[in-house]
């Protein structure tokens, strides 16, 4: 139990207040274990290893059942179901929230229906594309957002809905939706007033070029750097380049508002629908002429709407996003640094899918996960390949290989961000929790390689994961009577069936936790464990062996 300092010191950090956040669950829990050992299929298509490693990078992790399922449909049939599932939504939480006036409405019920839909929902590829999205059309409640639950609840349900739209329209249903237009200023953005000595906001301008589509350099359709002749990077814009994009998005104010209430118009007037896309107020755009990127010119007197619609488009067939985009779902879902051969197949589809269509995210999704050098296990034994898996993906991915559920249903783990240092649309700046090029000092940067998430591991967070992964485990499984009734419980039930097996349970985990790759060493370790765990019931040996596990290094770098 924990302690009453524990308690007064939790209190502090808000986890008492946050028990009062609710979000219910029936509708989508399902694990009962699942039938616990389901039947390996007679004729598979892809072997259990192939299955597993395939779902640790296109989900939020593998179940047993569903690497039962992949091995029956293989890969192409399984993306196809997929792409076909509809969305598991977040706002139908905080809707159950807001309907009933005993509760209240926290980010905490928003970050429980992340939590939720991320461990259990069906559509797991629709999830992890949403969450890959959210981490790169950046907003968060760690400043000007805070207060808006249901608009950001709405915000990742767009990115859970559209995940495998055309990239043109999610950017300009980015650039429309209003949690977008608060965090980055287009919002109530006014055209200049000389009068006033006022100039429109560039902050949004500069991060849908830096961030959301181009970067900083002119790039090769392999994703290198185009170097000028004293082999340095060539800027993809410049400072004028951001006073023009920046005079292109005024003139945006909410849904509905009247033409003559620019200022004072909000959605408590019946009118006007705050989580609507923005609409134009022609009277505070900018009509004057403005040139974009490689020389466009929009002409003079445009429509607020005109002007957008030729910016997007400048932006979407600017020659860097296929590369730009590409490369970091690349570096999401399966390697940090792929070959620029990878690179440039994948961007190659990005500009045509096919059918001459250029953006199909859908498609391009497809393409990074079925590529060579994503499928063929001869890449696991390139040192340089592979990814150190983010704090949340390691730790859902714990969650769902061991079925987690609580007593209540719900899902109590509320904030993640003190240990995890990662919240979904929670992080510190639009930076991101970490950047695509971050190289982490030492031997990883001294052979240029990039290293995006471990510029959140520090010695802090590896001893606070490890405390978690401690509370997920031997604090954590179905037997043990945890304070947090909310707190989801490892179901160990299928491991208890055949722990003094020892073989069968290495092999078992083997399979869980490391696609069937667990080195001889590390299953030496843990079988040497196996055999010294002489004390205590089989529940705790069991956990013992699992907290083992998920600190190595095998589970937490995936390959």
């Amino acid at each position: 139990m924990k302690s009453k300092k524990s308690i007064i010191l939790l209190a502090l950090f808000g986890w008492i207040n946050a028990v009062d956040a609710y979000c219910p669950s029936d509708s989508i829990y399902q694990s009962g274990m699942e039938s616990l050992f389901p039947s390996i299929p007679s004729s598979p298509v892809i072997s259990e290893n192939e299955a597993a490693r395939f779902l640790t990078q296109a989900t939020f992790g593998p179940k047993l059942s569903e690497i039962r399922r992949l091995q029956v449909t293989g890969y192409e049939a399984w993306l196809d179901e997929q792409m076909a599932m509809p969305a598991t939504l977040q706002e139908t939480c905080m809707q159950a929230v807001l309907d009933d006036p005993d509760l209240p409405l926290y980010q905490n019920s928003r970050q429980e229906a992340w939590f939720l839909n991320s461990a259990e929902g069906a559509d797991q590829l629709r999830q992890r594309m949403a969450f890959t999205l959210s981490q790169l059309f950046v907003v968060s409640d760690a400043a000007s957002l805070g207060n808006e639950v249901m608009g950001l609840a709405k915000y990742y349900d767009y990115l859970a809905i559209n995940a495998f739209g055309n990239f043109r329209d999610q950017m300009e249903d980015i650039t429309k939706n209003t949690m977008m237009g608060f965090y980055l200023g287009m919002f109530k953005n006014a055209k200049a007033n000389p009068l006033l000595g006022t100039q429109p906001d560039e902050n949004y301008a500069r991060e849908i070029l830096q961030l959301f589509t181009i970067g900083l350099h002119q790039l090769n359709m392999d994703g290198t750097e185009i170097l000028d002749i004293d082999n340095n990077p060539i800027p993809t814009y410049d400072q004028s380049d951001i006073e023009n994009f920046a005079r292109v998005f005024t003139g945006w104010n909410y849904a509905g508002c009247p033409q003559n209430n620019w200022d004072w118009c909000n959605p408590s007037q019946p009118e006007v629908d705050g989580y609507a896309p923005m609409e134009p107020f022609e009277s505070y755009h900018d009509i004057g002429i403005k040139t974009l990127l490689n020389g466009q010119v929009l002409a003079a007197n445009q429509s607020a709407q005109q002007d957008l619609t030729g910016a997007l488009d400048n932006i979407f067939n600017h020659p860097n996003v296929p590369p730009f985009i590409s490369k970091q779902l690349i570096q999401r879902f399966v390697t940090s640094n792929p070959s620029p051969a990878y690179v440039q197949r994948v961007a190659e589809v990005f500009v045509d899918n096919g059918s001459a269509v250029r953006g199909d995210m859908g498609a391009v999704l497809r393409a990074v996960l079925l590529d060579d050098e994503a499928r063929n296990v001869s890449f696991l034994a390139d040192n340089n390949y592979g990814k150190l898996k983010e704090p949340l993906i390691r730790y859902m991915g714990l969650i769902r290989a061991f079925e987690a559920v609580s007593p209540t249903g719900r899902y109590g783990n509320w904030n993640p961000e003190f240990s995890y240092l990662q919240r979904a649309l929670g992080s510190p700046s639009v930076f991101n929790f970490y950047k695509p090029g971050f190289q982490q000092p030492g031997a990883i940067r001294d052979q240029s390689l990039v290293s995006p998430e471990f510029q959140i591991t520090s010695e802090t967070t590896v001893v606070s994961i490890a405390n978690e992964m401690y509370e997920a485990t031997l604090r954590g499984h179905h037997e043990f009577t945890h304070w947090n009734e909310s707190m989801p419980l490892l179901q160990l039930q299928r491991e208890l069936q055949i722990y003094n097996d020892k073989n069968a349970l290495l092999d078992h985990l083997d399979l869980m936790l490391f696609s069937g790759h667990m080195s001889v060493n590390t299953r030496t370790v843990v079988g040497d464990l196996y055999d010294d765990l002489d004390d205590g019931s089989e529940i705790n040996q069991l956990a013992s062996l699992l907290y083992v596990l998920v600190l190595s290094p095998e589970y937490v770098v995936q390959k």
